[in-house]
């Protein structure tokens, strides 16, 4: 039986994202965000439920990693997040055709699936141990059964949604947001071409089905917080911000005391929910610096000055301009009834990048969820300017040029990032690495060998504290207490409540054992670890209750 070739189009791209994705399969290396998200797959597999990690990142993702991770012949969770990650870039491109096609058709959602497949960005969030890859294949999917459910008028599907939407929020919290604009965007389409009572009951059941779904985590969520909280890491977010992004102080992360000091009850600061209300209290008391800093990163987010940070040096922009301008000539060009029905839901999640700019200044890694709204966008302009520019040919050639300048794009995007390498995501480089680079990597090494040789010598499952984005985190095979900021007496009796068993030093110089032991009353030296290839040294101490001296 002949089968079509239109009928396997959507196969192809798909299938082109398969063999990348597997041709450059590997256990990926711990990012300082990664580690957050795997301990809490491992407070799962310890038996511990979330643990005080899902107080700071929404947990599907970490969720996902657990379950693949207690399948037979998964060695370990970062083997695990790596299958979670390698599913969830095909999943995305899946999506990127379905809304496509939903909205502009077969050879839109072609160029589209091809640019997806091949675009630099999402080949990085895939291997990452983090929940950008989960996050946008949902928001994608998600926004796909909005559009379909009210082309449909289903009743199931708007259910479905709801659910979708649900764990879009569960992967980032931002997802709750765009559930929000795009309901609005619906409604207010709805509202101009007359509102239903049967449209505001599939909106009901969407919201009922989002609620229940999210219920278990917002239960988690209200039992730690004592009130209903939709965002984890409110108070995290404005204290960061405050230091990071509007410089009222340079204190960073790790030895913010705002952060990660402790209240009077014994919690760490940034575990006091926040509200709306104390983000615009903050903006208010200096309302011109804050416009000031807004307009700034406002103006990083446009393509072209986007911060290609964190290894992006030599890809493309999250949002590239050639997408950009082919997007911006979608709207000169009319859309069909379809497409036109759905545009403000297809737009509403764009809303957030005017949201942004209050709390970061233009990262790509916030921005890379909403690239596949632009791919999809900037190839509908491509598709419309083809069949304007070359309206005398047969429509079949239309689209085909159409197509042919989709991919020519895909391929730019391929090789501006991958030289090299075309068919694999691990472009090679002959630039010799910097030296601030060579000590992130040497440090990388020394923690998991030191971590891993720790475990060895005191079994697994212990709890360690360690301060935040440590590399050791992973590797010790344990339970994990954030140090905090505090005196002596304060830090012991944060230890003991949290049931922590050890207290690790991280030393850049090798020193003697003998003033490691050393100590205050309360702590015992237990090991040390020294790396053999550089100063890199660890030593461990047992907590001991001070009743116990």
């Amino acid at each position: 039986m002949r089968v079509e070739l239109k009928r396997l189009a959507p196969v192809l791209p798909f299938a082109l994202a398969l063999y990348l994705i597997l041709s450059s399969f590997s256990r990926p290396g711990i990012t300082a965000d990664g580690q957050t998200y795997l301990q809490i797959a491992r407070n799962l597999h310890l038996g511990i439920g979330l643990g005080w990690q899902a107080l700071w990142v929404p947990p599907l993702h970490s969720c996902l990693v657990a379950l693949v991770g207690w399948l037979p012949g998964v060695p370990d969770l970062l083997f695990a997040s790596a299958l979670v990650g390698a599913f969830m870039g095909l999943f995305l491109v899946v999506a990127v055709w379905l809304l496509a096609e939903e909205l502009f058709g077969r050879t839109v959602a072609l160029g589209a699936a091809f640019i997806a497949a091949l675009f630099p960005h999402f080949h990085w969030i895939v291997r990452a141990p983090e929940a950008e890859c989960t996050y946008t294949a949902f928001l994608l999917f998600s926004l796909w059964l909005f559009c379909s459910a009210r082309r449909k008028q289903s009743l199931k599907r708007f259910i479905i949604c709801g659910i979708a939407f649900s764990l879009t929020y569960m992967a980032r919290s931002e997802g709750f947001l765009v559930m929000l604009f795009a309901i609005a965007a619906a409604l207010f389409e709805q509202w101009r071409s007359r509102m239903s009572t049967n449209y505001l009951r599939c909106i009901a059941l969407l919201l009922l089905a989002f609620f229940i779904t999210s219920l278990p985590y917002m239960l988690f969520l209200k039992k730690h917080y004592g009130s209903w909280v939709i965002s984890p890491k409110s108070t995290y977010v404005l204290i960061w911000m405050q230091s990071r992004i509007y410089h009222d102080n340079d204190l960073g992360e790790v030895g913010n005391e705002e952060l990660w000091g402790l209240t009077g009850s014994g919690r760490l600061k940034w575990q006091v929910p926040s509200g709306v209300g104390d983000l615009f209290s903050y903006l208010m008391s200096h309302p011109a610096k804050s416009a000031q800093v807004y307009l700034d990163n406002l103006l990083s987010e446009i393509p072209g000055r986007i911060p290609n940070n964190s290894g992006m040096e030599r890809y493309p922009q999250v949002f590239p301009v050639i997408l950009a301008l082919a997007a911006i000539a979608a709207f000169f060009f009319r859309w069909d009834d379809k497409a036109a029905r759905n545009k403000g839901i297809f737009l509403s999640p764009f809303l957030i990048l005017f949201i942004l700019p209050v709390f970061t200044d233009g990262w790509w890694k916030y921005l890379v969820p909403y690239s596949p709204l632009l791919i999809i966008l900037g190839s509908a302009g491509i598709a419309f300017s083809a069949e304007f520019a070359f309206k005398r040919f047969p429509e079949a050639t239309r689209r085909n040029i159409a197509l042919v300048a989709m991919l020519t794009v895909a391929l730019y995007f391929r090789l501006t990032a991958f030289p090299l390498e075309f068919f694999s995501s691990q472009a090679k480089s002959s630039a010799q690495p910097s030296a601030s680079v060579k000590s992130r990597l040497q440090y990388a090494a020394d923690a998991e060998k030191g971590g891993r040789w720790i475990a060895e010598k005191l079994g697994s499952g212990h709890n360690y504290m360690l301060p935040p984005f440590s590399k050791l985190i992973y590797p010790l095979n344990g339970l994990w207490t954030a140090t905090p900021v505090a005196d002596y007496e304060r830090l012991h009796a944060y230890a003991i409540s949290q049931g922590t068993d050890y207290y690790i030093a991280e030393l850049d110089e090798p020193v003697q054992i003998e003033s490691l032991a050393e100590v205050p009353p309360g702590l015992r030296f237990e090991i040390m670890y020294r790396s053999p290839d550089s100063g890199y040294t660890v030593a461990v101490y047992k907590f001991i209750p001070m009743a116990n001296y």
